[in-house]
């Protein structure tokens, strides 16, 4: 693998400098992938290399301060200092990092980017190995760019609208490896979106119904992100096909109940581990971790006393340091942090997507079949209701429970805002003072670090409130 750390270095390096700087980068004397499994190996590279590369693994992190489902309290605020990117982020300031930081999301995704494009420009040229197998490592690296362009254009755009997708700005697209001449000009959100579909529907044909390892694309991860995508655009019938298709491959639901009762989990427990996580249908990462990330008091208001998600998502601060409050964990259930696609994501989104096309009953069987596996035993009561709009805000409720800390909330905002009413404003207290985030700022649009754009001028800022 540290033969191919040359591309993986470049990969990191291009949103990192200027045109002139990496014209020189052009690696020489280097060996080049030439076989199949040295374009496997680029495919499954599962750990951070240093520095040099995050791998296809490691996705974002920069949304988990921006929402209403964590808060710095009083007894925390010395563990946030002013400046840093968390309280950038919690208090959404007009810029993130200094000029001199990096953006480990837009890196780190960008990195993703270039490993996929060089699989996609050389694969069908590999020296060896069958037609089935080039086409198969193809279709993986084109939902692995996909998924990082989805993330991306959500990032660092404002949500997709169909009445103004053609003309907002989304992110540069990078379809190539070549390093000469290239422009970092943004593509509108809606050419984003179109690549991404283009991507995921060229993946399908060549990817097996499940992957045999889960960090590795699949039929059924490609269609939970085309889910995923669908519902973000608000075209509800396809992500409901998507959502359903998905679903029809992977469904298997843990119950929570059979889970150990303890706070930190066995790390060599094989149920806390992403290859054997029942769960887990594409495994995705964030790359930051649970530390400080307080419970507001607005996401532990909606949990039920006998609901597994209480002990288990969030518990009481380690030796009293946040006093009352209590800290994201999600200990008991996994030790590491998915942002993947789940089997608990497609049915909340089948469910979403049943309630606003007004199949209740549908919407209902799909929430309850997921809740019958997170109350305490013999405790489980069935929800149910016959408004449209009730059982809406009833799936989306358990939505929020669900995938707290799997960097849903943030972007579910985005597109409420975008496609319901009432709108939501978002308020955050640091320090003492109060910072708010209206329904239709800007801001929900992150800013592109400064050092890019110093570098780069043709992506041009985000605009500010």
């Amino acid at each position: 693998m540290k033969n191919y750390l040359y591309i993986l270095c470049l990969a990191f390096l291009v949103f990192a400098c200027d045109r002139e700087e990496y014209l020189d980068l052009q690696p020489k004397g280097q060996i080049i992938p030439s076989k199949i499994s040295d374009y496997r190996l680029l495919l499954d590279q599962t750990l951070d290399l240093g520095g040099v590369s995050s791998g296809l693994i490691e996705t974002f992190s920069n949304t988990e301060m921006a929402s209403d489902d964590v808060m710095i309290t009083d007894n925390l605020s010395n563990s946030y200092s002013e400046g840093t990117p968390d309280t950038n982020i919690y208090t959404w300031n007009d810029n993130i990092f200094t000029p001199d930081q990096e953006d480990g999301d837009w890196q780190s995704l960008y990195s993703q980017i270039y490993t996929a494009n060089i699989v996609l420009e050389e694969i069908l040229n590999a020296t060896n190995g069958t037609l089935e197998e080039k086409l198969a490592l193809k279709a993986e690296a084109h939902a692995h760019r996909a998924f990082s362009y989805f993330i991306l254009v959500n990032l660092y755009g404002i949500h997709y609208n169909s009445t103004s997708a053609s003309t907002d700005l989304g992110v540069p697209l990078r379809l190539g490896t070549e390093l000469a001449g290239i422009e970092f000009s943004r593509a509108t959100i809606e050419e984003v979106y179109n690549l991404i579909l283009d991507d995921l529907n060229e993946a399908l044909d060549n990817l097996p119904d499940t992957p045999e390892l889960v960090h590795r694309p699949s039929k059924a991860g490609t269609y939970s992100l085309l889910a995923r995508v669908y519902l973000y655009m608000g075209n509800f019938q396809k992500a409901w096909e998507a959502s359903n298709n998905a679903l029809l491959l992977s469904n298997t639901l843990a119950d929570y109940n059979t889970y150990p009762d303890w706070f930190f989990p066995d790390i060599m427990n094989p149920g806390n581990l992403p290859q054997t996580d029942p769960e887990i249908i594409w495994h995705k990462a964030s790359n930051s971790t649970y530390a400080f990330r307080i419970a507001s008091d607005d996401y532990l208001s909606l949990l039920e006393p006998n609901d597994q998600r209480r002990r288990r998502f969030a518990n009481p601060f380690l030796f009293g340091l946040g006093g009352s409050e209590s800290i994201y964990t999600l200990g008991s259930v996994r030790n590491f942090k998915e942002l993947g696609p789940s089997v608990p994501e497609m049915l909340l989104t089948r469910a979403e997507c049943n309630a606003r096309l007004g199949n209740l009953p549908e919407a209902l069987n799909d929430v309850n079949t997921l809740l019958k596996m997170r109350m305490d035993t013999g405790t489980f009561i069935p929800i149910t209701g016959t408004d449209q709009d009730e059982v809406l805000n009833l799936v989306k409720k358990e939505r929020r429970l669900e995938l707290i800390m799997k960097g849903h909330r943030f972007f579910d905002l985005k597109r409420y805002n975008v496609y319901d009413t009432p709108k939501v404003n978002l308020t955050h207290v640091y320090n003492g003072t109060t910072y708010t985030l209206n329904a239709n700022s800007p801001n929900w649009a992150l800013p592109i670090a400064a050092k890019y754009i110093l570098q780069n001028p043709e992506i041009g800022e985000n605009i500010r409130e």
